[in-house]
């Protein structure tokens, strides 16, 4: 494959891209700082039959000990803008976010501005574009249409009726999101901010913040939470080298030194056997994995 942009680097170790601080190299890394620079990756990736992985902020990844084939992306300053746009009804603020924007930005501004709801991602890692491709939070609630570059590099506008929303899912067609334009009902600033607060102050006496991790490892199933079934079986403190089951939050794995993407799994592979074994549920991975498959089944 043959790249030329300034960008692009070789042998790029996604260690230092991800919350986790775990993960080997990526055979291509760029982080194209323009829409042109990205759309001529892409298509330049497509032609050579080159593999693209995007990595977004990394904080809800984990990256393959080996690491990574073909060409990974990171978006770069062009994608971390902001704009503030008229909506039809005055009632509702419009914002058009870059994908790469922080979503702890977005959550400052909404308590500045008092846009209302997004409390509940007060205190989450990640960026925007992540956010709704997991549809972290219910923040689907909000988006009303999503910008993305295709596999073969076209540039696409969905709207809120092409996109399907799920529990930590975004259906839509493939592609590497740009830019998403949300609307938030209005309120007043004091009252949105005040929400924010309570929110974070419950999360930093729940959540691990000490240790490097991925925030949570399995997705909640039906009726119930995956950190209290975890506790439940006495699993908090487990660990497989230097990967943990947070003493703090039972569905958090942390790094407590230099863990791998292998002790990771075989810990989430533990995990899942003792709670399907005592409660007869199969835990379902929330982080993704970026390299070697999974690997991990019933």
């Amino acid at each position: 494959m043959t790249l030329l942009l300034d960008s692009v680097r070789r042998t790029e170790v996604l260690a230092n891209h991800t919350s986790f601080r775990i993960g080997g190299p990526a055979e291509l890394f760029a982080e194209p700082a323009t829409m042109d620079e990205l759309i001529h990756l892409v298509r330049e990736a497509s032609r050579s039959g080159v593999p693209v992985s995007v990595i977004g902020g990394g904080t809800n990844c984990l990256v393959a000990d080996r690491g990574v084939n073909g060409l990974v992306i990171r978006l770069g300053r062009a994608f971390r803008t902001v704009d503030v746009l008229e909506h039809e009804d005055p009632r509702y603020a419009s914002v058009r976010c870059g994908a790469a924007v922080v979503t702890q930005r977005l959550v400052g501004l909404a308590g500045r501005y008092g846009w209302d709801n997004l409390e509940g991602l007060a205190g989450l890692p990640g960026q925007v574009g992540g956010a709704v491709v997991m549809n972290a939070q219910d923040i689907g609630q909000f988006v009303e249409r999503v910008r993305l570059v295709s596999p073969t590099g076209e540039l696409a506008t969905l709207s809120r009726d092409q996109l399907r929303f799920s529990y930590r899912y975004t259906a839509m067609q493939p592609g590497i999101i740009t830019d998403v334009t949300l609307a938030f009902p209005r309120v007043d600033p004091q009252t949105a901010a005040a929400r924010i607060r309570h929110v974070l102050r419950c999360r930093n006496d729940t959540q691990d913040v000490r240790w490097p991790s991925a925030g949570c490892a399995f997705k909640n199933p039906a009726g119930t939470s995956a950190g209290r079934l975890i506790d439940q079986t006495g699993l908090k403190g487990a660990r497989i080298g230097d990967a943990q089951v947070s003493f703090r939050h039972a569905n958090f794995i942390v790094n407590v030194g230099q863990a791998t993407c292998d002790d990771v799994l075989s810990l989430m592979e533990h995990v899942q056997r003792v709670v399907g074994q005592r409660f007869g549920i199969w835990l379902e991975p929330e982080v993704r994995l970026l390299g070697e498959r999974w690997g991990l089944g019933r």
